[in-house]
């Protein structure tokens, strides 16, 4: 390149930054980079990387918790379970379920959600085109509240969990929201619901209604066990869900 052409370019460029300037510009703008095949792949390889940590480092935190949990006895639900429901699924999911509270058969198992009641939430995410894997199950709280104490074994026996109850357990549940960091709160029923929201409207006023807790976008609906009483009501959970998958889908709800 000749010198007075190079002095040109200079000269060029030097009226370009005055003419940003006089906009009311203090940076400059850089074109990103187009990057070839190989460095796309190494990048992509340094994400997965990234983000194979995160979900390591993330289900370390959720197995310390569950310990915690296991041999929790803030309050006499702790005394007189036979296991803890501490919670199942990703650690990185996008949508958490949360319920009221382990019953008869979660209590037995020491998994959430897996009998009738669970059986068609799981039919619900599936319908949702995710299963229990990609999803992260709980309830706000992790033993089995019982009409009669002393006898775990009887069937029929679940209430649902006092505000007292629910308050002594919830920072479990918020423990695990920071761990997983879901975009969307499914609760499910009315206890739940209030637990976390602390509202004074029926479920049924309040359901498909887009809320907030500790940051996270909240949307309460009918609990599956409510489905199983009474069918009509699945069009309505139905209806939210859709939602749901909208919001996961769009970013916008």
């Amino acid at each position: 390149m000749k010198q007075s052409e190079y002095f040109k370019i200079l000269k060029l460029t030097k009226r370009s930054l005055e003419e940003y300037k006089n906009w009311g510009e203090t940076e400059i703008y850089k074109a990103p980079v187009t990057r070839n095949p190989i460095e796309k792949s190494i990048l992509k390889k340094e994400r997965q990387k990234t983000f194979t940590t995160k979900v390591m480092n993330s289900n370390e935190e959720l197995g310390q918790l569950e310990e915690q949990v296991n041999s929790c006895q803030k309050c006499p639900l702790g005394k007189n379970r036979l296991n803890a429901v501490f919670g199942v699924g990703s650690s990185n999911a996008d949508l958490m379920f949360v319920g009221e509270g382990p019953g008869y058969d979660e209590d037995h198992k020491g998994e959430p959600f897996i009998g009738r009641a669970g059986q068609l939430l799981t039919k619900i995410i599936e319908a949702m085109g995710k299963t229990r894997e990609t999803v992260y199950i709980a309830n706000i709280v992790k033993c089995h509240p019982m009409i009669d104490p002393s006898n775990p074994e009887k069937r029929a026996n679940d209430r649902p969990p006092t505000p007292e109850e629910m308050e002594v357990c919830r920072h479990y549940l918020d423990m695990q929201l920071d761990i997983i960091k879901p975009k969307i709160i499914v609760t499910l029923g009315a206890s739940s619901t209030k637990g976390l929201l602390n509202n004074g409207e029926s479920i049924s006023e309040i359901r498909g209604a887009v809320k907030e807790y500790n940051g996270i976008k909240l949307m309460p609906t009918y609990h599956p066990a409510a489905l199983l009483r009474n069918p009509s009501l699945k069009k309505f959970v139905w209806e939210d869900m859709k939602k749901i998958m909208h919001f996961l889908e769009t970013g916008k709800i």
